[in-house]
């Protein structure tokens, strides 16, 4: 309480009361009190979340207002990874199409390689990339997000759904994307910091046949879950978190700086962010929001 009060600039009785009465406001308890200080409640992270939300949505209105003496308009390319695109996608051409008629936004599904390259090309105005800081240090970067990697199953009659250490979930047969594909580095770079060898039992260059072949029960995976949050809905597939070590990824929103963007890539660019943060609070979208800009 001491830290945030300072960071705030305000003494710490004024913030511990603000919280009172904030708690008293919404009657719920907010941080859990213990002896290393304080926690977020279940109740507490949601409010995170939902302010989170409701700060990036001001300042898209910010930016709508600021260029609403001109007419935005212009085609505008993103470039999003294939496990991604069809999430953010759908929710970012209703808010462009709403708000920015006259953009004409094109969502290109890539592997993370492949964006690299249509961004470097200048074949997409923008990128959301994984690991972006090391394999595309030029760029102008956004972080978005933080995802952690799954062992991923066909679902049975016990459904194990408890965390599972990363050398029990590489000793299963596995179907993992081929060796030069950006999870599968991460994959093998957690292996050899674990000092365990993957089963690999089959390779694919794409993510839904690693998908039907493991709903078949030919194979497990590891991955992040985002694509696959339909079928845990419905229970064809089981996922359990992988620990010891746990598995991160960062994706970030990706621009080169020697590239100015248009007005349209500007706005949705912002707009991408917001469209991020509201998948992740409604639970469409599997990780943590990053908040610092580089």
């Amino acid at each position: 309480m001491s830290a945030a009060a300072q960071e705030l600039g305000i003494a710490q009785p004024a913030l511990s009361k603000q919280i009172s009465q904030l708690e008293h406001e919404l009657q719920t308890v907010l941080f859990q009190r213990h002896s290393r200080g304080v926690s977020l409640t279940k109740s507490g992270e949601r409010l995170r979340r939902e302010a989170a939300e409701l700060i990036r949505r001001i300042e898209a209105i910010k930016t709508s207002i600021h260029h609403d003496a001109e007419e935005i308009s212009g085609t505008v390319v993103v470039s999003v990874i294939a496990s991604l695109a069809p999430v953010l996608a759908v929710g970012l051409y209703s808010r462009v199409e709403q708000d920015y008629p006259g953009i004409t936004l094109q969502v290109l599904d890539h592997y993370p390689e492949q964006s690299r390259v249509a961004l470097t090309q200048q074949e997409a105005d923008l990128a959301v990339l994984p690991n972006a800081p090391q394999d595309l240090p030029q760029a102008r970067i956004l972080p978005l997000f933080e995802e952690r990697f799954h062992f991923v199953s066909r679902s049975t009659a016990e459904n194990n759904t408890s965390p599972i250490r990363f050398a029990e979930a590489a000793a299963h047969p596995l179907v993992l994307p081929l060796h030069n594909r950006d999870l599968r580095r991460r994959l093998e770079d957690a292996a050899r910091a674990a000092g365990v060898a993957l089963n690999i039992k089959h390779e694919t260059g794409s993510i839904n046949v690693i998908g039907a072949m493991v709903e078949h029960g030919l194979a497990s995976t590891i991955v992040p879950i985002t694509h696959w949050l339909d079928r845990i809905a419905v229970g064809r597939i089981t996922t359990r978190p992988v620990i010891d070590p746990e598995v991160p990824r960062i994706h970030a929103l990706c621009w080169l700086p020697d590239r100015p963007l248009s007005p349209a890539a500007q706005v949705v660019r912002d707009l991408l962010e917001v469209e991020v943060q509201s998948l992740i609070s409604g639970g469409k979208l599997s990780g943590s929001p990053i908040r610092d800009r580089t």
